[in-house]
């Protein structure tokens, strides 16, 4: 099931069973206590089991019944909050939508259960008892969970309650790491000073060099429009010499080197690092643009402790294309789709990559930030993971976005820098209106969630 919202509710209708997630309820009296307490219970087991879908109207064969039960008729999302708040706690929020399935003329309420949170879903109060005196429903003080059937039902076991466990302390991790981002010094606007003039002439010079090479080596994209800049500038660091700054990256640790490394290149290869002077002052280049390499990149790091970057988009390559393609049925456009979950890694490893040459050179002041995307005017975002849906046409409609702001290299620290990361990708997903990038987000993001 989908992590990322809003959920796709059509995209239920196309179970053709029940499942761990997914719950058919063909008659549930909601007018009654009786049917609100057993929705209640269904509630409680798919947000612990980590999120799921309750189907009304729908039989436990996927089939439609002629006409929807008057009783579940008008169902609305209030109504399903109110029951989950009378029985439960703590109260999971539900989203509710009404969907139409082929070859009915009628519509069935499709309601999206989310995961719990820092805390397991227990039943708030006893459903009422049948006519021997037993609870029908939910039962105060249980937790429901899953179970293979599929049906719901209380956890029995320590092992029934691991996974459980595990996502409400991941949560917790979540909730702390967030709350943590928003104590550290916020980003700064950058300000308009001559300092600036490094980090300007490196970030033009490698873009211009970008277009300039993209005309000479032809991609499935116009790679003249459609790149991604990122630059830096480590504020009044002394300057260091280019043998410095070759060693500075042959030192990098091993933890930064996952996926995208930004200003990487092999010292033996035809594509190891050389040096060029801009705007009077020298530095190493490397240039991977070239029709033998899928994604393109050129990176300039100068003496002055600043720095520019630029790649295509891995949206854009064969490589992604043809790996969405082969698990599903869907087609993936070179140059048509934005992944906010590889935007975010790549930011994630380039500001830790700019930790790690400030740490080399024992730097403690500010650094500049900037970031440019360009080629987004008709993209839309998309996930690679097939279980991600977006149930809304998210299109950006503008074609550049650039960012810029000023923080304390201390808050590059992987535990905190979750904040910086969401102030380089929101403002480039704004343009879609697609769903905020926070901090939060980001944590939730990188740790796989």
């Amino acid at each position: 099931m989908p992590n990322e919202l809003p959920p796709n509710f059509g995209q239920v209708l196309e179970f053709p069973n029940e499942d761990l997630d997914v719950e058919f309820k063909r008659f549930l009296p909601l007018n009654d206590n009786v049917g609100k307490a057993k929705l209640a219970k269904e509630i409680c087991a798919l947000a612990n089991h980590g999120g799921g879908w309750i189907v009304l109207g729908r039989e436990d064969n996927g089939s439609y019944p002629d006409a929807l039960p008057e009783e579940i008729t008008g169902v609305d999302q209030d109504q399903i909050n109110q029951i989950a708040a009378a029985y439960l706690q703590p109260a999971p929020h539900c989203t509710v939508s009404t969907q139409q399935p082929d070859g009915t003329d009628f519509g069935v309420p499709v309601i999206w259960v989310p995961a719990c949170g820092t805390s397991p879903v227990c039943g708030k109060k006893n459903g009422p008892n049948d006519d021997r005196g037993r609870t029908q429903g939910v039962a105060k003080g249980v937790h429901y969970i899953r179970k293979a059937g599929p049906v719901s039902a209380p956890i029995e076991s320590p092992d029934e309650w691991q996974d459980v466990i595990r996502r409400c302390v991941l949560s917790d991790k979540t909730s702390l790491l967030g709350a943590l981002s928003t104590m550290i010094e916020q980003p700064r606007p950058a300000p308009e000073t001559d300092d600036q003039n490094v980090l300007d002439a490196d970030f033009e010079h490698t873009i211009e060099r970008w277009k300039e090479e993209a005309q000479e080596h032809p991609y499935e994209v116009d790679l003249t429009n459609c790149f991604i800049a990122y630059g830096f500038q480590l504020v009044d660091a002394e300057p260091v010499t280019t043998d410095q700054l070759t060693e500075c990256l042959r030192h990098r640790p091993h933890d930064t080197r996952s996926g995208y490394v930004f200003f990487d290149g092999d010292h033996n290869s035809p594509y190891r690092p050389f040096v060029i002077e801009v705007a009077d002052h020298d530095g190493l280049e490397v240039h991977l643009n070239t029709a033998d390499i899928d994604h393109r990149a050129i990176w300039r790091l100068s003496e002055c402790l600043s720095g520019s970057e630029v790649i295509s988009y891995w949206e854009d390559t064969a490589w992604i294309k043809s790996a969405v393609e082969n698990k599903s049925s869907r087609t993936w456009g070179r140059g048509q789709h934005i992944w906010i979950a590889q935007h975010i890694a790549n930011a994630n490893n380039f500001l830790g990559t700019v930790k790690h040459i400030a740490d080399y050179f024992n730097f403690t002041g500010d650094v500049r930030i900037r970031v440019l995307f360009s080629g987004l005017n008709g993209r839309i975002l998309k996930s690679t993971n097939i279980r991600v849906y977006y149930s809304i046409d998210y299109r950006a409609h503008q074609n550049t976005k650039q960012v810029d702001f000023v923080l304390n290299v201390a808050d590059l620290a992987a535990e905190t820098r979750s904040s910086a990361i969401a102030s380089i990708i929101q403002p480039m997903n704004k343009l879609t209106q697609g769903p905020a990038i926070t901090a939060d987000r980001v944590v939730r993001t990188l740790d796989g969630n």
